[in-house]
């Protein structure tokens, strides 16, 4: 080693430590980011499964719907039924004033969630709205009739990320 801090080949220890250190680091980010490589290539589970941000909300669409199903996560909810909201995140809901209809919702994460209709006070709209649970793969169902003063669907403990508008015709 030389007095500057090189060795004979003129190689700055400083410069080949820091490598060495920027290599290990990455490789380390990588095997806990479980890259394409892993054995465990299973996407996790949330709204990254949304292939949409807005449904289908032609009226046609949503004539003939009497039931609704969404998966629950802290981000949002995920349209599953019927198909104008499949995978759409918080989708908007059509409904038909004075009809009747069932929602039912899955929590997919273990985080406590309910939901419910709010009218454009954020007040719950005639007690629509379900008891909730923070069980991972429990589901919940609410039957409810449409009404004018419905203006979003929440989690009320996630009512920031979890919401969507609410459409009659």
């Amino acid at each position: 080693m030389e007095p500057n801090g090189t060795d004979r080949r003129g190689t700055d220890r400083r410069a080949v430590l820091s490598t060495v250190a920027g290599a290990v680091a990455a490789v380390s980010v990588a095997g806990c980011l479980g890259g394409a490589d892993s054995e465990d290539d299973e996407p996790e589970p949330g709204l990254d499964q949304a292939t949409a941000v807005e449904g289908d909300t032609d009226p046609e669409a949503w004539r003939d719907v009497e039931s609704l199903r969404f998966d629950g996560y802290v981000g949002g909810w995920l349209g599953l039924e019927p198909s104008a909201i499949e995978g759409v995140e918080n989708p908007t809901l059509v409904l038909v004033e004075g009809r009747e209809y069932e929602v039912t919702w899955e929590n997919k994460d273990g985080i406590h969630h309910n939901f419910a209709f709010w009218d454009e006070d954020r007040e719950v709209v005639e007690d629509y709205s379900t008891d909730g649970t923070d069980v991972e793969g429990e589901r919940e169902t609410l039957v409810f009739e449409a009404t004018p003063e419905m203006d979003t669907y929440r989690c009320e403990y996630q009512p920031a990320g979890q919401k969507g508008p609410v459409e009659l015709i």
